[in-house]
């Protein structure tokens, strides 16, 4: 029997791992803040991402350098619960509540994010076009980190 429910417990696990399903967890504790801001859907593709791309066809930064396609600033690869947003108001690993969206943490940095703006990550085009702009009040638990 428990040969069973660890067999079960791995394949959910794996199924979840294969459909790239999300694994950000809520804190286990209250809410640092409840604030409203601007959010916008984006997604891996060249023009949710305003790339460049070279001679070769590679698609290249702003400075120049060849970029890996759906990396974060962080050197992690994005994925749906990523959240690009201005270090100065929400630094990296900074968790958030999204209504509608669900959980988030600030994983990226987006060039054209300033102030109260998040950037949602989705895996296709349609959805994150879909998603649009919307003003939204959203839970953040600060990263422990900040202070």
């Amino acid at each position: 029997m428990k040969r069973r429910i660890i067999l079960w417990t791995a394949g959910l696990l794996a199924l979840l791992v294969l459909t790239r399903c999300h694994f950000v967890f809520p804190p286990l504790r209250c809410p640092d803040a409840v604030v409203t801001v601007k959010t916008t859907g984006y997604c891996a593709c060249p023009k949710c991402s305003d790339w460049k791309f070279n001679w070769l066809g590679l698609p290249v930064s702003r400075a120049g350098k060849i970029k890996t396609i759906g990396q974060t600033s962080g050197t992690r690869i994005a994925r749906p619960g990523t959240v690009a947003a201005d270090p100065k108001v929400f630094p990296p690993g900074t968790e958030f509540y999204i209504p509608g969206y669900g959980w988030g943490r600030a994983e990226d940095i987006g060039g054209g994010i300033q102030g109260n703006h998040l950037d949602l990550y989705f895996q296709r085009h349609r959805t994150a076009e879909k998603w649009g702009e919307q003003i939204q009040r959203v839970k953040v638990w600060y990263s422990r980190d900040r202070f």
